[in-house]
């Protein structure tokens, strides 16, 4: 009894574990250490800490502490890893760095990823306020996107609070596959002397994607199907003060397609419409948009301007031009509430 609680012990401490003949490696882990100074960059400490125990292994950062994202975050390094975030990511309010930088956090042909907290303290800060002042200032600012994903495959997003994206929060896209966001808060906070501007919840141009048990506060689409949205659920949705589950804007300068959508349980708060389709005229120099296999199921609608909208003509700024765009088999289905 006591050789077998020694090999035990023994075991345990060298991090190796035999289950039925195989050997399971305990995964590699990194704890990162803030640089607790808001003068410092945290990205090269926790980008060093994916570069070592992204290849399977585990990234930690810990409750308790603020990391300064002061440059991109990129996600290089990262196959089939974990990044646990139990403290606080803020991006710099270093409008003049970020201006034209496409996100503050990047991950670009990642093969599986999941970005979580397991306690629900994480929260991802975009520290959205100056940027929108920027914006408001001169709207050819060009703010970054808060999370980016652009290819790649088997990513999960859970369990997080993302709070006042400088743009949009959440972005996929680029040939992406089987990504899903989950458990997630997003709020973009109204200031009395800063509105938030395009703070899109997510934009989706991407396949096989699933959203679920999700509560948006913000001030512009809830979730956009954006072209190229394919096989995409959305389920268990709270949005408030947004402009709606939109499919679009399509046919703006290209022939756009966005099929197999389906919502399914969504709570429309204050929007401005609860959910649309918006497509640009037949104007010379726009495209003919295709959007097909839609469908909005189980919608409770709450003080909203609509519960559905489809705009034919969106932005057209005078007589609108007649289109070929293709609508198909686009149902509504138990919609419920006031407007």
């Amino acid at each position: 009894m006591l050789k077998l609680l020694f090999a035990a012990i023994l075991a345990l401490s060298t991090h190796t574990f035999f289950v039925q003949g195989a050997v399971l490696e305990k995964r590699a882990t990194c704890t990162v250490t803030s640089g607790q100074s808001t003068s410092v960059d945290d990205v090269p400490a926790i980008e060093s800490a994916i570069k070592s125990c992204g290849n399977g292994g585990i990234i930690v950062i810990p409750a308790g502490y603020t990391y300064q994202i002061k440059t991109t975050l990129d996600f290089t390094g990262c196959v089939n890893c974990e990044m646990q975030i139990e403290g606080t990511l803020k991006l710099s309010s270093n409008t003049t760095f970020w201006d034209g930088v496409r996100a503050a956090i990047l991950l670009t042909n990642i093969q599986g990823a999941t970005i979580h907290s397991k306690t629900g303290s994480g929260l991802v800060d975009g520290n959205g306020k100056p940027f929108w002042v920027a914006f408001a200032a001169d709207s050819s600012y060009a703010r970054p996107t808060l999370m980016y994903i652009t290819g790649g495959s088997n990513i999960v997003v859970e369990n997080l609070s993302f709070r006042n994206a400088p743009n949009v929060f959440h972005s996929v896209t680029g040939g992406a596959t089987n990504v899903i966001y989950r458990g997630l808060t997003l709020n973009a906070e109204v200031y009395s002397d800063a509105t938030p501007k395009n703070t899109d919840g997510f934009d989706v141009s991407a396949s096989y994607v699933t959203i679920s048990n999700v509560s948006v506060t913000n001030q512009d689409d809830c979730v956009a199907f954006k072209a190229g949205a394919n096989y995409v659920t959305v389920t268990d949705i709270t949005c408030n003060g947004s402009h709606g589950l939109s499919v679009g804007s399509l046919g703006k300068s290209n022939n756009d397609v966005v099929s197999n959508i389906y919502v399914n349980g969504a709570t429309m708060i204050n929007s401005a419409k609860a959910t649309g389709i918006k497509l640009y005229d037949g104007t010379s120099g726009h495209g003919v948009a295709t959007v097909k296999n839609v469908t909005f199921s189980n919608i409770v609608v709450d003080n909203s301007d609509y519960a559905a909208q489809i705009q034919a003509c969106y932005e057209s700024s005078s007589t609108c031009v007649p289109s070929s765009h293709s609508i198909t088999d686009v149902y509504w289905t138990n919609i419920s509430g006031t407007t």
